[in-house]
């Protein structure tokens, strides 16, 4: 079956308005798999970069200094509809205030695409980033339904984080919603 790419994410807005400078580098990473298919197989090019990515964020560790009222700005759940790659992170102001986010993004060849665009804004606007893990999300808003499921081979879950913090960040930030999650499947 041959596969276009995907339209651009429709997160992109929402980068735009909080990180215009990058929004040229997250509409490169959205092209991808079609529905239902699992898209490019992570390589080993994909997991040195993101392992790169997990150290860039460790180093943010000394340099926090952002604000807790900037903290609380931020979505807590950002992702498309369908079927995709997400990360969570853990981002932290300055103060050691911190919050779990969910993002999510259509057409993300891989979870470093996904994690990349945020990030390097958080970074950026001076919070402590780490990225936790990932997966896999099926977003349906018509029904009000979410599913997180799978593993990321590029970042697997650090200890004590997983899918069920996701599925709380995700009924948290989305009254209404069925959440469910699974350890199973890709």
């Amino acid at each position: 079956r041959i596969c276009r790419a995907r339209p651009r994410s429709r997160n992109l807005p929402l980068l735009a308005a909080f990180f215009p400078a990058l929004l040229g580098r997250a509409a490169a990473t959205t092209a991808g798999a079609c529905d239902g298919e699992a898209g490019p197989t992570t390589n080993e090019e994909d997991q040195k970069r993101a392992k790169e990515l997990r150290g860039e964020t460790a180093r943010s560790q000394a340099s926090s200094s952002a604000s807790s009222a900037a903290l609380a700005e931020l979505p807590g759940v950002v992702m498309d509809e369908g079927t995709f790659k997400y990360v969570l992170l853990r981002v932290a102001s300055a103060s050691g205030e911190a919050r779990y986010l969910v993002r999510g993004t259509a057409g993300a060849a891989y979870h470093k695409d996904v994690a990349l665009p945020y990030v390097r804004a958080y970074l950026k606007m001076g919070f402590e980033v780490e990225i936790l893990g990932g997966g896999r999300i099926l977003h349906d808003a018509e029904r009000g339904f979410v599913k997180l499921y799978g593993f990321s081979y590029g970042f697997p879950w650090v200890e004590g984080a997983g899918h069920d913090i996701s599925a709380e960040v995700c009924k948290a930030n989305l009254p209404g919603y069925q959440v469910e999650w699974s350890n199973e499947g890709y």
